[in-house]
């Protein structure tokens, strides 16, 4: 009889989890994704003197747009709700314009450019959520540009999706496979978005829903991109490109047909001192769950993801990856080392051109 009723409170505990799950989710689908009038609450893009060389870099991002809730599709500022306050962005999504933003940071080797960009999404989400992290508040994914200074063009292309990275490179760039298998080809386009063997902005494809990043060749995408860069997509999505120099920027309509301009946003200018000063980590702020990172030149704790407090599985509601959590894979002792030493890590996980400079020009991370 005993082992009867343990197994009815099992039941029932199943079944009422079963069931807020499912309210959850029905809550998430009947609420407004967009109300008006919106309200434009974000400050101007905080930028740095890597500005312009951020931008000649910066990617062409084609995204996915769900048909129906693409709207949290849209890459945003951290700040889109006026605040750097975690817990109440899936709450203020629908009352505020959601401006297209893209966050860099830059380091320069003595061989190298390392652009680091980011993209942040208020929602994490799926039309059905099973309680198993399918959505989540605040959603970021990061990608890299390798920049050879001599000739002045792309040589490697890292995406993450969720917890892995990839790393891309074209032929003939003096880049083997190591302990990280090198996935060849990725897509360069020109100022226009045309396919460009000297193209400078790589092409990215960036999933629905949940927002993992892939080069636009890689064999899991699901656009093609013609000889005159129109962009071929298997449901629906957007082009988005790197704004001019005074371009404003504006939340766009969902089925745009021309590319849509984004911002650039320094996160060096922006996140780093907020960062260093304790400001940006904790309880009710941006970012969450810090650990130690292993550098001797970075002692800080580190975030490894956006703070949150709505539900989103059993692991607890701080899910999305923060800008400075950028690895190869999600162990904590090299966690964000691609980020803060990315000229050592490729080292360590390719096999690199021979002259391969590990020493920085400038290293705006150093603790002082």
């Amino acid at each position: 009889m005993d082992v009867l009723r343990t197994s009815l409170r099992f039941a029932c505990a199943a079944a009422l989890a079963a069931l807020a799950v499912f309210l959850t989710w029905l809550n998430a689908c009947a609420a407004a994704l967009r109300q008006e009038p919106r309200r434009f609450a974000s400050l101007a893009p905080a930028t740095d003197e890597h500005l312009e060389l951020a931008r000649r870099y910066a990617p062409w991002i084609y995204h996915e747009v769900d048909p129906e809730g693409g709207r949290q599709d849209l890459p945003a500022p951290v700040d889109f709700d006026g605040d750097l306050g975690g817990e109440n962005n899936w709450e203020h999504f629908a009352a505020f314009e959601l401006p297209p933003t893209v966050y860099y940071a830059c380091l320069e080797s003595g061989t190298h450019f390392f652009f680091t960009y980011h993209l942040f999404h208020p929602r994490d989400w799926a039309r059905f959520d099973l309680g198993l992290h399918m959505t989540h508040e605040n959603d970021g994914e990061n990608l890299q540009v390798v920049v050879d200074k001599r000739s002045r063009e792309p040589v490697l292309l890292f995406t993450q999706a969720h917890y892995r990275g990839v790393v891309y490179a074209n032929a003939g760039s003096g880049f083997e496979s190591g302990e990280e298998d090198l996935r060849r080809g990725f897509l360069r386009v020109d100022e226009l978005g045309v396919p460009d063997a000297r193209g400078t902005h790589a092409g990215v494809l960036v999933q629905s829903q949940g927002h993992g990043i892939l080069g636009a060749l890689d064999r899991c995408t699901r656009v093609s991109v013609g000889e005159r860069g129109e962009a071929t997509f298997e449901l629906a999505g957007l082009v988005l490109r790197p704004a001019r120099d005074g371009e404003e920027v504006r939340e766009p309509a969902l089925d745009a047909r021309e590319p849509v301009a984004y911002s650039l946003e320094s996160t060096t200018a922006k996140l780093w001192p907020l960062l260093r000063s304790g400001e940006l980590v904790g309880e009710g702020r941006l970012l969450d769950r810090a650990y130690a990172y292993e550098d001797e030149r970075v002692k800080i704790g580190v975030p490894r993801f956006y703070e949150a407090n709505r539900f989103s599985g059993p692991f607890g509601p701080d899910r999305g990856i923060s800008p400075f959590a950028v690895d190869f894979g999600f162990e904590a002792g090299e966690l964000g080392a691609l980020f803060f030493d990315p000229a050592r890590r490729y080292a360590e996980r390719l096999r690199v051109p021979e002259g391969w400079s590990r020493e920085y020009e400038r290293y705006p991370f150093a603790n002082r």
